[in-house]
C-alpha cells in the first residue's frame, strides 16, 4: 500500500514541477522589468535545471544588463545542453564579440559554421572578427561568402576596412565611395575616405571630408582626431588645439590631453604643454610617454630636478622606452656634464631601438640636449658602433 500511494504521488508531483517552470518561464517573457524577470528565469532554472530556453532568455537578459561574464555563463549551459545547435555558438561569440574578446568570438563562429555552413551571418561575424585580429585575408574569404541581401552593405564595408588595413588604398576608395553614392550620410565610410587621403599626403581633401562629418556631428570624436593630426601635419597648430580641446570637453581623456601638448610644444608655449602632461598624468598615474614628455618639458623650462623626476618614473613604468632614456642621457650632460652617465643611457636608448639618430645632431629636436658633445669623434663613432 505504501508503495502504490509513493508512485501515485511521484506521478502526481513529477508534472507539476514541469509545468512550475514552464509557468516562471512564462511570467518572465511578460515580465518588463529585467531584475524580476532575471528572476524569474533563475527560479525556472531551480525547477528544471536543463531547461534551455531558460539559460538563452537569462543569458540575454543578463547582456541587456551589461553582467557578460553572466551571461557568457549562461550561454556555455546552453551550448553544454544542446551542443550539436549551431546558434548556440553564435550567440555566444555575439556576447564575446560585445566583450572585444575576439579569439573566443572567432573560434565560436568556426563552430557555429562547421555545424551549419549555409549561414551567410556565421561568415559575416567571423570576417568581423578576422579584421580585428589582423587576419585580412581571412576575412575577405569570408566576405565573400555572405550572401544575404540584408548584410550586403555591412560586408562591403569589412571588405573596404579589410583592403584598406592591405593598403590597397584604390579598391578600399572605390568600396567607400561606392557606399557614399548609397548613403551620403555614412560617417564610416567619410572616415576611412579621410584616413586615405591623409595616407597620401593629401590633407586639404581630407580636412575637407572630416569637417563635413563634424559639422553634422560635433561630438564625433574619431573625426576630431584625425582632423587635428591633418591640421598637425600641415602647421595648423592652433587649429589642432581647438580640436584637441573639443575632444578634451567631450570625453577628457589621458591620450587627449598628451597629444594636446605635444601641439602645444610646436608652438613652444611650454607651460601649457606642462599642464596638458600633468593632467594626462592625473588621469593616468603610471603612463610612462606623458612623464617623458613632461621632462622634456621641464628641461626647456629649467625645471631640471622635476624633469629627472619625470625621466626616472618614465623609465620605471618602461624600461624599454627609447626616447625616455634620449632624454635623460640629455640631462646628464646639459645639466650635470656626466659624460659616463650620458653614455650610459645613450646605449639604453640605442639597444632600445631609437631610430631617429639625425636627431641628435640637429639642435631644433634632440640634438640640443646634446650640445657641443655630438659634434665630437667619441660621439659620433659610439652611435657608429651601434
Amino acid at each position: 500500500m505504501r508503495y502504490l500511494i509513493f508512485t501515485v504521488l511521484f506521478f502526481i508531483t513529477l508534472p507539476c514541477w514541469g509545468t512550475t517552470a514552464k509557468q516562471y518561464y512564462q511570467n518572465a517573457l511578460q515580465e518588463k522589468d529585467l531584475k524580476k524577470r532575471i528572476e524569474l528565469y533563475t527560479k525556472a532554472i531551480n525547477e528544471s535545471p536543463k531547461f534551455v530556453g531558460a539559460y538563452h532568455k537569462r543569458a540575454e537578459a543578463y547582456k541587456e544588463q551589461g553582467k557578460m561574464k553572466k551571461a557568457i555563463a549562461d550561454y556555455t549551459k546552453v551550448i553544454e545542453l544542446a551542443p550539436k545547435d549551431a546558434f548556440k555558438y553564435y550567440d555566444r561569440g555575439i556576447a564575446y564579440l560585445d566583450m572585444k574578446n575576439y579569439v573566443a568570438a572567432k573560434n565560436d563562429f568556426n563552430s557555429a559554421i562547421k555545424l551549419n555552413s549555409t549561414q551567410s551571418k556565421f561568415y559575416y561575424y567571423r570576417a568581423l572578427c578576422s579584421i580585428e585580429l589582423g587576419q585580412m585575408k581571412a576575412s575577405l574569404a569570408d566576405l565573400k561568402k555572405v550572401t544575404d541581401k540584408s548584410l550586403k552593405q555591412k560586408a562591403l564595408f569589412l571588405k573596404g576596412r579589410a583592403n584598406y588595413k592591405l593598403y590597397n588604398y584604390n579598391v578600399a576608395e572605390n568600396i567607400f565611395k561606392k557606399l557614399l553614392d548609397q548613403n551620403p550620410a555614412n560617417e564610416d565610410a567619410t572616415l576611412y575616405l579621410a584616413r586615405i587621403r591623409i595616407n597620401r599626403d593629401m590633407y586639404d581633401e581630407a580636412i575637407s571630408l572630416l569637417s563635413h562629418v563634424i559639422n553634422k556631428n560635433p561630438s564625433n570624436e574619431t573625426a576630431l582626431l584625425l582632423r587635428a593630426a591633418a591640421f598637425k601635419e600641415i602647421s595648423l597648430f592652433e587649429q589642432a588645439i581647438e580640436d584637441y580641446t573639443s575632444l578634451i570637453t567631450i570625453n577628457p581623456r589621458d591620450t587627449y590631453y598628451n597629444r594636446r601638448g605635444l601641439i602645444y610644444e610646436e608652438l613652444e608655449d611650454w607651460q601649457n604643454a606642462q599642464k596638458d602632461y600633468t593632467s594626462s598624468l592625473a588621469l593616468n598615474p603610471t603612463w610612462a610617454i606623458s612623464y617623458n614628455n613632461r621632462g622634456y618639458v621641464n628641461m626647456k623650462m629649467g625645471k631640471y630636478k622635476d624633469a629627472k623626476e619625470d625621466f626616472e618614473s618614465a623609465l620605471k613604468y618602461s624600461p624599454a622606452l627609447a626616447a625616455a632614456a634620449i632624454n635623460y642621457a640629455g640631462y646628464f650632460w646639459t645639466v650635470k656634464r656626466d659624460k659616463k652617465n650620458m653614455y650610459k643611457y645613450l646605449d639604453k636608448a640605442l639597444k632600445a631601438n631609437f631610430k631617429d639618430i639625425n636627431s641628435l645632431y640637429d639642435e631644433t629636436k634632440k640634438g640640443w640636449l646634446f650640445k657641443k658633445i655630438n659634434n665630437t669623434l667619441d660621439f659620433r663613432t659610439f652611435i657608429e658602433e651601434h
